[in-house]
């Protein structure tokens, strides 16, 4: 499975690319009327105030339905879908934390940026793909989408339904209008005979115009199949809209995300989200202590603005996110993470962070391509293989879950790479043999979790032999000490004993890992 690349070129689709052309020239010429098209507005009438007002009654009347059903929990991001000149981004600026307006046409995005200038929690984005790429899975609170679904090609429309329900936040909302089909009125007999090919000479005499937005209907029973391969979703209300104009049978949709909304918290300067139950990671990072500050500080010490890091057990990002903070804008953090739950949480962070250079595999690191069982638990956001797994993980309630394994050497072919950090519960040995091509090419610094037990049950290696292994790609050990103490080991025995002289001195019985360092010499 690749990484993600947020900057990577969308699919050409015709009838997507000649939207984009009819849209593109719309909002040029008169991008106010292109999207209120009342018809004492055509040759850039609207004002400014007034036409900004007309969005701000939508959004009142939207956030109201929403809140008679108890949503959004959260008003962190919102999205507005076929944002146009930004008249509901607008007025969304004023209820939530960050809004995102996105549109196919650049023309309409540019006006909206002019429309809207000097709102710092408005983001603008041209999405000329069939899907949301860039928004993360799980991560908006609020979603709206307002006489755009109607103009869109219904299998294309169909896709993008299924992208809101891909990133609706738990305890998230998502109101859009669509039309399902031409009313029984003489006018709705007409459209419902006669197919756009025919209709778009008469709407060019009619408007005067060479480019004309066309009515599709989406089937509202392709929607229900959307929305039943979802189980926290579920369809608060179908209501009939008006919106569409005479002749048109408009409907609005408010879908809501049952699920419990993760928790949020600020860990050294980043935005993160955990679950409410996560016992592991969750509660210290909500209490307020320093997770791991031995590998923060080796972090902050070396990584430099366009390194490349990275990071296999990425877990829900809080090295990964502080990773990409040192490498900046110019740099690359790719973290490799099986656990969708994890996956899901680092996406939003990131996003929240506006740290999108994040790329995301979703697969375990291993030897080799395939399939392996991992042991999952409600209470932490842990994950082990089952022989590897400890009691928690063992409670009642786990759950298996099948994920896919990468070598990453087949995977990825890095012109460089500069750090990698490795944990992944006693899988760090055949994770890095799959990997071993990069590692003799680059020499970047490694840091690894060092645990005896869970080497040998996760992998069936010897400890020594791997850190043998290890010893012929790097000349020396440092030992990352929690207390922030370095020790230097020339030979995998000395770094055996300190694993035990620590374990003994925590009376931890073997269960205290030890973070490695190699080739920060």
């Amino acid at each position: 499975m690749p990484a993600h690349d947020p900057a990577r070129t969308a699919p050409v689709i015709p009838e997507l690319e000649r939207l984009r052309r009819v849209w593109e020239r719309l909002g040029a010429d008169d991008p106010l009327w292109a999207v209120l098209s009342a018809p004492d507005k055509r040759g850039r009438r609207w004002q400014v105030e007034e036409f900004l007002a007309t969005g701000e009654r939508e959004i009142a009347m939207q956030l109201a339905a929403a809140a008679q059903l108890g949503y959004p929990r959260e008003h962190g991001l919102a999205l507005d879908f076929g944002c146009g000149a930004g008249r509901l981004s607008r007025a969304l600026a004023g209820h939530f934390a960050r809004v995102i307006g996105v549109d196919v046409s650049a023309s309409m995005v540019a006006a909206a940026r002019a429309l809207n200038e000097g709102i710092d929690n408005l983001e603008w984005r041209v999405n000329t793909g069939p899907d949301l790429a860039g928004i993360a899975d799980a991560s908006v609170d609020f979603l709206c989408s307002h006489i755009t679904l109607q103009h869109i090609p219904a299998a294309l429309a169909a896709g993008y339904v299924a992208e809101f329900f891909r990133v609706l936040a738990p305890g998230g909302v998502a109101l859009f209008q669509f039309v399902a089909a031409a009313d029984r009125s003489l006018r709705g007999h007409v459209y419902g005979a006669m197919p756009n090919r025919w209709l778009n000479p008469l709407r060019r005499i009619a408007w005067r115009r060479r480019d004309v937005f066309e009515m599709h209907a989406l089937d509202e029973a392709r929607l229900r199949a959307l929305l039943a391969g979802h189980a926290n979703l579920r369809l608060a209300r179908a209501d009939d809209e008006a919106s569409a104009g005479a002749g048109w049978q408009g409907r609005r949709w408010i879908v809501v995300n049952e699920a419990q909304p993760p928790l949020r918290c600020e860990h050294a300067g980043s935005v993160h989200y955990v679950d409410a139950g996560d016992a592991h990671i969750g509660a210290a990072l909500l209490s307020g202590q320093a997770y791991e500050p031995h590998v923060a500080a080796l972090l902050r010490e070396r990584l430099r603005p366009g390194d490349v890091v990275l990071d296999i057990g990425a877990h829900i990002g809080i090295h990964a996110l502080l990773a990409a903070r040192c490498v900046g804008a110019q740099g690359r953090v790719i973290a490799v993470e099986p656990v969708p739950r994890n996956r899901a949480l680092l996406a939003r962070a990131a996003q929240a962070n506006g740290l999108a250079r994040i790329e995301l595999i979703a697969a375990a690191a291993s030897d080799r391509a395939g399939m392996v069982e991992l042991l999952s638990h409600p209470a932490t956001s842990n994950a082990a293989t089952p022989a590897a797994a400890g009691a928690r993980l063992r409670g009642a309630g786990g759950q298996l879950l099948q994920v896919p394994t990468v070598a990453l050497d087949e995977l990825l072919d890095l012109p460089r790479l500069d750090l990698v950090k490795i944990d992944v519960q006693g899988m760090e040995a055949l994770a890095l043999r799959g990997l071993q091509r990069h590692l003799r090419r680059h020499r970047p610094l490694l840091l690894g979790e060092f645990n005896p037990p869970a080497l040998r049950a996760a992998s069936g290696i010897e400890p020594l032999d791997y850190l043998e292994w290890l010893r012929g790609l790097y000349p020396a050990f440092t030992v990352l000490h929690r207390d922030g103490r370095r020790e230097h080991c020339r030979d995998a025995r000395q770094v055996l004993a300190a694993w035990q002289q620590a374990n003994a001195a925590a009376a931890a019985g073997g269960a205290l890992p030890l973070e490695l360092a190699l080739g920060c010499d």
